[in-house]
């Protein structure tokens, strides 16, 4: 993982281009100094001029992805993600992907263990950790399970700035 850096806020830049790739499922790991994202992501398929003129809606078909995320990129989105979060005033909205690994990344902050992967499948999360005996330890979330601790996160960091 890179130096002073959380998971919280890097799970969070990565989420945020993730939204923009349109990626809901997907496996994120760490391989040799950078993030790896491997995934499927919705795209619209070209329709046919019969589609065109009776306006059907567009297809759509799942594309696989994968997205490299070196120190740089990391960076480069955090930056971006500062200049969308103008209004700090407003509560962040759990559902969206972006704050949905914020708070996952949150939870692998608190933990002792070494992040391996991470996977996002439907409405769950499988988190893969090393044990300090070098067994793997995995941990399967529902999405409800999230919510909770986004909750407390949330809360704990206005009772700060209101403070």
């Amino acid at each position: 993982m890179f130096s002073d850096w959380s998971y919280s806020q890097t799970f969070r830049a990565i989420g945020q281009s993730l939204e923009e790739f349109s990626v809901q499922d997907f496996s994120l790991s760490w391989e040799e100094g950078t993030f790896v994202m491997r995934g499927q992501r919705k795209v619209n398929v070209a329709q046919g001029w019969l589609g065109t003129l009776f306006q059907k809606p567009p297809r759509q078909a799942e594309r696989s992805i994968e997205i490299r995320y070196p120190y740089r990129s990391i960076l480069w989105l955090q930056i971006q993600g500062e200049g969308m979060r103008r209004q700090p005033n407003l509560t962040p909205d759990y559902f969206r992907l972006s704050q949905t690994l914020r708070t996952v990344g949150a939870y692998v902050d608190n933990m002792t263990l070494k992040f391996l992967e991470l996977r996002r499948v439907g409405g769950n999360f499988v988190l893969e950790f090393e044990q300090r005996d070098g067994k793997k330890r995995i941990e399967e979330h529902g999405l409800g399970s999230f919510a909770n601790y986004f909750l407390h996160t949330y809360l704990r960091g206005r009772k700060k700035t209101d403070s």
